[in-house]
């Protein structure tokens, strides 16, 4: 029986991927992938590129960055359609994303979508950007007993400063836009001093900015995360 593949292509170099990705990319007859605003290949695709076979077809569905979820609910569902179909004539489906399949992507709506189908799944794990950051900074996240708190900068104040009293280190994401209001979070928790900023992480200009506060304040990259800890 053919299946649908959530595939991780981790967080840039395409030298990351697990092995289980590539030989899945390669067995691929449609591939999933979320439109750009330019039309034009986006980073994951870019990402697996090197794995896919020539005779490949390329399905696209609308993943918008927008706040209202149903916008997502929707785009799942219309992901869904597209793989009951496609597997309906026997061939292998597969949606890709950056870093892991569980960490913030849409992939989630449409294994959602998806919901009791007889549509077998099966979900491939990738490195995530913030385990990469770490790996490139020769840094670890948490050692002994200190727990680990994985921060989306789109939450609320009173989620994050709940996070912060009761963690001991951080992963800043979806910091991109939202710069100045991490920068006041940082200096309000007194995690300025420790922190980090890693941009494009996985990718040949890949950097770690020291001063985080000035990283921040002059940062114009999408792939952004910051690393911090008490």
């Amino acid at each position: 029986m053919n299946k649908f593949y959530g595939i991780g292509v981790g967080p840039g170099d395409e030298k990351l991927l697990t092995l289980r990705a590539v030989e899945v990319l390669g067995e691929l007859d449609v591939l999933l992938v979320p439109s750009t605003k330019s039309g034009a290949m986006g980073v994951a695709h870019t990402i697996a590129q090197k794995y896919l076979k020539e005779s490949l077809e390329v399905a696209i569905v609308d993943f918008p960055m927008v706040v209202d979820e149903q916008v997502f609910i929707d785009a799942g569902k219309e992901a869904a359609n597209i793989i009951r179909r496609e597997i309906a004539k026997n061939k292998n489906v597969g949606f890709i994303t950056l870093g892991d399949p569980g960490v913030y992507s849409t992939y989630g709506y449409i294994v959602k979508a998806l919901g009791e189908s007889d549509v077998e799944i099966e979900t491939i794990p990738g490195i995530t950007s913030f385990c990469a950051a770490a790996a490139m900074a020769n840094r670890p996240l948490v050692e002994k007993d200190e727990v680990l708190s994985v921060i989306p900068m789109n939450a609320t104040d009173k989620q994050i400063d709940r996070v912060i009293a009761s963690s001991d280190a951080f992963v800043f994401m979806k910091v991109y836009k939202r710069e100045q209001r991490l920068v006041q979070l940082l200096n309000k928790h007194g995690l300025d001093e420790s922190g980090m900023l890693v941009l494009r992480c996985g990718f040949e200009d890949a950097r770690v900015v020291d001063d985080v506060i000035s990283g921040l304040e002059n940062n114009k990259d999408y792939l952004s995360v910051v690393l911090a800890r008490k």
